[in-house]
């Protein structure tokens, strides 16, 4: 405790709010400074980070999925000189028409940090992600918003850290400051630079398995992968979630040699149902474990994209 009476975690906060309050940048929307804290708020296993567009209040889904540093749903947010720019597609399958921006005024966060200006935002409509997810959906934050940048995701205490990569900070590491360590995974990355993609197993089985803040976790097994775990015991059926999808437990799962966890409410899908994801991300092995909330909810995670590592941190 300070002398103000103020737990440390809550005066660094504050600390890291107060010098955001004079940050306010122009054109691009990526960060800036060498500490930055969002508070996030969790909506049906999705991260968000509280924002206002031209006005208009909502949240942007904090989405590791996403490669561009920001998309607007221009059904919440009117955009008048929008202009058609191509196709596009979420994991689920939906697709949408993607719309070109110049400029969008302003995008001003609670912490304090305002981009003024923005210059070639894209947008969609996604009206489907107001229905199902939130009403007040902006859009995403995704992987070119935070690029030159090691960040820290604490689902328990509602935030996520940005830390700014240099040489002096791969050697001091303070993200894992009085952190306890439960392994470090190291990652590749294929296909698309914002998807971090390990080797696992389950229960002895090979799996493929790809992190993304922007999903619950899913299980994909060819047909003898499937029987073989479900005979030991290691995949069952837990129930069905809201959309009508079975929903699973997984035991035994080793994760780049290192960690074992186990997950429950794990969603079950098809090789057919991957297609998108697994061309996107350049994945023909037969079996696919993707990290989201299920996992995520577990640990404090730091991920490294310059070093290509995922630090497992105890609660």
């Amino acid at each position: 405790m300070s002398r103000f009476n103020l737990p440390i975690w809550l005066f660094s906060l504050l600390l890291c709010h107060s010098i955001a309050k004079a940050q306010v940048f122009e054109k691009t929307a990526v960060l800036h400074g060498d500490t930055i804290v969002f508070p996030i708020t969790l909506i049906n296993a999705y991260p968000f980070i509280s924002a206002t567009v031209n006005g208009v209040s909502g949240k942007f889904m904090f989405d590791t999925g996403h490669a561009k540093s920001m998309m607007l749903n221009d059904h919440l947010v009117i955009l008048p000189d929008k202009k058609p720019k191509g196709d596009g597609f979420v994991g689920s399958g939906q697709s949408f028409k993607v719309n070109a921006n110049d400029t969008i005024q302003e995008i001003k966060f609670p912490n304090g940090i305002t981009f003024k200006n923005l210059e070639n935002i894209n947008s969609a409509n996604y009206d489907f992600l107001q229905k199902y997810v939130t009403p007040d959906f902006l859009g995403f934050i995704g992987h070119d918003f935070f690029q030159g940048y090691v960040f820290k995701i604490d689902y328990m205490h509602r935030k996520v850290t940005f830390y700014k990569n240099s040489a002096e900070r791969s050697k001091s590491r303070d993200y894992l400051a009085r952190e306890k360590i439960l392994a470090v995974l190291d990652f590749e990355i294929r296909k698309i630079v914002n998807s971090p993609i390990v080797k696992l197993k389950i229960d002895g089985i090979n799996v493929i398995g790809a992190f993304d803040t922007g999903q619950n976790g899913s299980l994909q097994l060819d047909k003898s992968s499937n029987e073989a775990l479900r005979s030991k015991g290691a995949v069952q059926n837990s129930g069905i979630d809201s959309s009508r999808d079975t929903l699973l437990n997984v035991k035994n799962i080793t994760i780049d040699g290192k960690l074992e966890t186990s997950l429950k409410g794990v969603e079950s899908t098809t090789l057919a149902h991957n297609q998108i994801t697994r061309k996107a991300l350049g994945i023909d092995e037969p079996n696919l474990m993707t990290f989201g909330y299920r996992f995520l909810s577990q640990y404090k995670t730091v991920w490294d994209y310059a070093a290509k590592k995922i630090y497992i941190l105890e609660y």
